[in-house]
């Protein structure tokens, strides 16, 4: 049991540790529309995380749809 309490309060770590917003706005997801006047990069941290917590379904699903990808500048 303590096993899987350990796990669960890493997970939640690695969770608000993701990277959300950079200097230059908000992530979007894969379908979300992206700013015409941003250009956006893969965010390797968070499909990485998404990956690494496969077993749990949910960190995988909040990666894709909420920030798959980062501003990263202006165009």
């Amino acid at each position: 049991m303590k096993k899987y309490l350990l796990a669960t309060l890493i997970a939640c770590s690695l969770i608000s540790g993701c990277r959300s917003k950079t200097e230059y706005g908000k992530c979007v997801g894969i379908d979300d529309t992206q700013d015409p006047k941003l250009e956006y990069k893969l965010s390797v941290r968070n499909v990485v995380l998404g990956c690494f917590f496969v077993e749990t379904v949910i960190v995988p699903v909040l990666v894709l749809v909420d920030e798959t990808y980062c501003p990263v500048g202006n165009k």
